[in-house]
């Protein structure tokens, strides 16, 4: 599982959307959409309605984002640690 691809999910649920998302964290919106993929690849699981324009999260990547954002946030702890 990539860091990357949890924060571009985060930016994704707070935007509403892979091209407002992919401005925020500065990549493409088809990277995004790669990245995305790539996340419900190693899950194992979809996290988006993709019948709806725009894709939105189903029940399964509403209920990651809590935790998504608890590994972000461990990261950035980390890397805060490691500058002080």
């Amino acid at each position: 599982m990539n860091l990357r691809h949890l924060e571009t999910l985060l930016a994704i649920a707070e935007t509403g959307s892979f091209a407002a998302a992919a401005d925020r964290v500065g990549v493409t919106q088809s990277a995004v959409s790669m990245q995305m993929r790539a996340l419900e690849e190693v899950l194992g699981a979809s996290l988006f309605d993709r019948a709806r324009r725009p894709p939105a999260l189903n029940d399964l990547g509403r209920g990651l984002l809590p935790l998504a954002r608890d590994v972000v946030r461990a990261a950035e702890d980390l890397t805060a640690a490691r500058t002080t």
